[in-house]
């Protein structure tokens, strides 16, 4: 049984804690609960985009999942990398791009500038079906045809935004 805590619009715990799936609990207008969502791009500008399992749906995304009770948004994106491509990024310059509300989740947004082969990758198959590097078109093409999960779609959307404005 996973726990998840509630947080407010602010990003804020409330202290209330859910459980995940349950399809009885009940959310407030202002309750939210939080899942973390990473980007990782290589040194060709190529962006890590994985297909889901068919099991979840067989679209792509980007790696992420909830937050845990008691977890940090960081904590729980070190735990998803390790967890779906089995790799550990527990030293590696992680940037946080906020958060942002999108359907009822809290979404945090972060980017990873790293150059992993995909041989050394270690997909967790029930949630992965594989993983591959693709160009910013690409993934462009992947969002404008609906094959790319909304939520990370209107995500990397976000992040190519914010960091177009801190290159400006």
């Amino acid at each position: 049984m996973e726990l998840l805590d509630v947080y407010d619009s602010n990003g804020n715990v409330t202290g209330r804690k859910i459980i995940r799936g349950d399809k009885t609990t009940v959310l407030d207008e202002n309750e939210h609960i939080a899942v973390a969502v990473i980007f990782i791009e290589n040194d060709n500008g190529e962006f890590l985009i994985q297909r889901t399992s068919q099991e979840k749906g067989g679209e792509f995304s980007s790696t992420g999942g909830h937050v845990d009770s008691g977890e940090t948004s960081m904590e729980a994106i070190k735990r998803e990398v390790k967890e779906e491509l089995g790799f550990n990024v527990d030293d590696e310059k992680i940037e946080e791009y906020g958060f942002m509300l999108y359907d009822k989740p809290i979404r945090y947004l972060y980017y990873l500038k790293k150059n992993i082969p995909l041989d050394k990758l270690v997909i967790q198959e029930d949630e992965v079906a594989y993983v591959e590097y693709m160009s910013v078109p690409k993934i462009n093409e992947l969002i404008e045809s609906d094959q790319m999960l909304k939520s990370h779609g209107i995500m990397f959307n976000e992040l190519m935004a914010k960091r177009k404005k801190l290159k400006k």
